[in-house]
């Protein structure tokens, strides 16, 4: 017998829904919004689920949201979640681009309206601009090109007024050398580098198996759920082990003050 929506949303509670949004958290070091969107469809789910007025009381204390930061989220699953689960979209330079934005770019992005998102992205190459450059970019376009023309002459006028009184630099101040702590070892940096490399790799590969279980989701449900619940006990495993690691060596041995023999 096949299962409803609601029979489906009714299996799951929102304590294991607060467990994988604390479990992307935890895995995200930098917020991209592929995980936003994540985040935002199990809030949506969620706010199903809890009783009638204890929305904000379950955000404060199972996910640490307030409730704007909430409905931010759960504003940027509706956005952008069609996109990025739609099977036509796969092959698209925006839905790839889509899953290279940062969670902040994609907030900035909610000020162009939805049916020209994807020409402005086109036209742009919004993936590799700053949040600032974004933001500009997109407060440029909802100006007139007359606005435009005066801004762009302001601001040509104001670099030429700061450009004028530059003195001539007749010193260089060398800022005080810096001495490392003498309890650093040789070997801190080239450990630090390493593990920068190793958690950035996690965080890739990371973001590349959220996108294949959108996509086994829409051609084998079946298979997605077993290897989502696979990833779940990895990760949650990963995460109990970095509680406490390296874990402390326990020994049953007792060290007596005295220890010459009898």
């Amino acid at each position: 017998m096949g299962h409803n929506m609601s029979d489906i949303l009714s299996a799951r509670t929102p304590g294991q829904i607060a467990s994988e949004i604390n479990l992307i958290k935890e895995q995200s070091g930098q917020m991209l919004l592929v995980n936003a969107v994540e985040i935002g469809r199990r809030l949506t789910e969620a706010k199903e689920l809890v009783p009638h007025g204890e929305w904000i009381n379950w955000l404060k204390e199972s996910v640490s949201y307030s409730r704007s930061t909430a409905a931010r989220l759960m504003k940027t699953y509706r956005e952008y979640g069609h996109q990025l689960a739609s099977p036509d979209g796969e092959d698209s330079a925006n839905v790839a681009a889509l899953h290279h934005l940062g969670y902040m770019q994609g907030l900035i992005l909610f000020g162009v309206p939805d049916e020209e998102r994807e020409q402005f992205m086109a036209d742009n190459e919004v993936e590799t601009m700053s949040v600032r450059e974004l933001e500009q970019t997109v407060k440029e376009r909802k100006q007139t090109p007359e606005e435009n023309d005066q801004n762009s002459e302001a601001r040509q006028q104001e670099l030429a007024r700061t450009a004028e009184p530059i003195p001539v630099i007749t010193r260089v101040i060398k800022p005080k050398p810096v001495r490392p702590a003498e309890s650093v070892h040789p070997d801190s940096e080239r450990y630090d580098a390493q593990y920068a490399m190793h958690r950035d790799n996690i965080l890739n590969n990371y973001g590349e198996l959220l996108k294949t279980l959108v996509a086994l989701d829409r051609t084998d449900p079946v298979k997605k759920e077993r290897n989502r619940k696979e990833a779940l006990k990895i990760a949650t495993n990963m995460a109990t082990t970095l509680k406490e690691y390296p874990p402390r060596i326990k020994t049953n041995l007792k060290i007596h003050g005295n220890t010459t023999p009898p």
